[in-house]
């Protein structure tokens, strides 16, 4: 796989137009928060019987933030997000209205000597996280720090009263001092908060590359896959035909010996072409092959299935038994995946079961689900191997010794697609008893 470096062009967003609205709908929340926080301090204030507070003034900034608060809260629950720029917008203005209450806040409790300002610090922080890209963060700050230094110069000038809990008169340098230390926090926190942000995002664009080189390295193998079944099948079949030409024709004037070496090599095709089955099955990507969703009535496809491995059911002395037409109710599944879960369920118990056994397939029906039941009476799996069975490749060890030839993916291929349906798959099973697999869907 080649390397890419944090410094990679790939972009992708932080956030999605949803993620994005649930912070949306978090600041508004928060702001309630603020409301009530500012009610009881006003409150406080009243009672401490504090003189110099303009409570009427405290009150209408309390209001404010409801009724803003509010028409925005209906706004994000009526409109559903479509655009990630939109919803980088509607953050943007709660920074800056945010921002214009809160100087307006701190204004009327004290200006330079009000605690409130340093409320402006946690805009700082959300613009830090949210935004793409460094320069908006610095903007925010610098709106805080210009609407900070207005307010206090235009009371400086007397432009505006100058509301406090004592009199204190205040000369250039004090302000200056006071504003000094101001502006430092400010700047110092977005970049602090910025930087830690953007090597975030550096990360996560690298873990988006490799995924991508991962997908890509994924697909090539699904296409070598698709291009080893298919030059590999048409020749094996070849050689089948051959093979089943050669014993229909000959029939009795072959001997022993050479029928013998002839049905040998019709089973390790029969082998062969389900293992590469198995293989067009690994690369079957369900964004390449759409299938439509149908009513699917069990009792009409299975047993055609269960006809297709009776012969070699048959050549075994297996009894297959079989009650599935009781339930004729049908349900609603890909009629594709249907058939390959029934096929391989069926052709896995024909296939470990030893000669004389026996094959059950039986299918249920309650209020909510429909059942397919496959059970044998051969090799069975051990127990402490049986959570394995669903994994890629894996095949049990009594099931290589009882048959060399396999690829192990079966089973988790029917895993996946019965779980792509909605659907779940259970085992039961017991070495030298046999095993029982269980499929069940939903009622659609």
């Amino acid at each position: 796989m080649p390397k890419v470096s944090l410094s990679t062009s790939i972009k992708h967003s932080f956030y999605t137009p949803n993620s994005l609205r649930r912070k949306n709908i978090w600041l508004v929340n928060l702001r309630w928060v603020s409301s009530l926080a500012l009610s009881i301090f006003i409150l406080g204030l009243f009672f401490l019987k504090l003189e110099n507070y303009p409570y009427s003034a405290l009150t209408s900034i309390v209001i404010v933030l409801v009724i803003f608060n509010s028409l925005l809260l209906f706004y994000l629950k009526k409109r559903k997000p479509k655009y990630l720029r939109t919803e980088e917008n509607i953050v943007l203005a709660q920074i800056v209205i945010d921002y214009l209450i809160l100087t307006v806040l701190t204004h009327f409790t004290g200006g330079i000597d009000s605690p409130f300002h340093l409320f402006y610090l946690f805009h700082i922080i959300i613009a830090s996280v949210i935004f793409e890209t460094k320069y908006l963060a610095f903007i925010i700050a610098a709106v805080a720090v210009g609407l900070m230094s207005m307010l206090v110069f235009m009371e400086y000038w007397q432009v505006l009263e100058h509301y406090s809990s004592g009199v204190k008169v205040y000369n250039l340098t004090d302000i200056a001092l006071a504003l000094a230390v101001f502006y430092v926090t400010i700047f110092v926190s977005t970049y602090i908060g910025a930087t830690l942000m953007m090597r975030h995002k550096k990360v996560k664009n690298l873990i988006f590359a490799q995924n991508e080189e991962l997908e890509k390295s994924e697909r090539e193998k699904m296409l070598f896959f698709r291009f080893v079944s298919h030059e590999l099948k048409s020749p094996i079949i070849a050689v089948q035909s051959a093979i089943n030409v050669v014993l229909d024709v000959m029939d009795v004037k072959l001997k022993p010996q050479a029928r013998d070496m002839l049905e040998r090599g019709r089973k390790r095709t029969l082998q062969m072409i389900e293992i590469l089955k198995d293989l067009v099955s690994l690369s079957y990507e369900e964004k390449d092959e759409k299938h439509e969703v149908e009513m699917v009535v069990p009792c009409e496809h299975i047993p055609e299935v269960v006809d297709y491995y009776r012969p070699s059911a048959v050549e075994k002395n297996i009894n297959i038994i079989e009650t599935v037409c009781k339930q004729h109710q049908g349900f609603q599944i890909d009629k594709f995946v249907f058939e390959k879960i029934i096929t391989n369920l069926i052709s896995n118990a024909v296939r470990y079961t030893p000669i004389g056994g026996k094959v059950t397939i039986k299918t249920d029906l309650d209020d909510k689900f429909w059942y397919l039941m496959v059970s044998d009476t051969g090799i069975g799996i051990p127990i402490e191997e049986q959570k394995h069975v669903f994994e890629e490749f894996y095949r049990a060890s009594n099931a290589k010794i009882f048959e060399a030839v396999g690829t192990g993916l079966g089973l988790s291929i029917i895993r996946k697609i019965v779980e792509q349906e909605n659907g779940e798959i259970f085992l039961k099973s017991k070495v030298g008893k046999g095993s029982t697999f269980t499929v069940r869907f939903p009622l659609k």
